[in-house]
């Protein structure tokens, strides 16, 4: 396991005993406005829970987004990649210069032919 995973792991356990103990301390139930009474310990994990869900959203449709771009850039690319082979691999076109059409240099072009 990657260290940060094990403090993670470590971090939770210590929540959990946590929650145990502030529960067993404390076992009168709470009164939360709009909800009905609830126990300490429910009401710390319904907060740990909102609190990780608060975390976790943002990252996740953060991650949701950049993987839809990259597909819409990957589909770009495969497209532009197909028309750069068929101009490099295409038929050819009308020369540029009408007289290099002969498919050679013609007399006096070469100037290995005045040595």
């Amino acid at each position: 396991m990657k260290a940060l995973r094990i403090v993670q792991v470590v971090a939770l356990v210590l929540v959990a005993v946590y929650v145990l103990l502030f529960h067993n301390a404390n076992p009168a139930t709470v009164a939360m406005p709009l909800l009905w009474s609830m126990p300490p310990a429910l009401v710390f994990a319904l907060v740990a829970i909102v609190a990780w869900l608060v975390g976790w959203l943002p990252g996740r449709l953060r991650t949701w987004r950049l993987e839809r771009r990259l597909q819409r850039a990957e589909a770009d690319r495969q497209v532009l990649a197909a028309e750069l082979d068929r101009a490099r691999h295409g038929e050819p076109s009308e020369p540029v210069i009408p007289d290099r059409d002969a498919g050679g240099l013609r007399r006096g072009d070469d100037p290995t032919d005045y040595l």
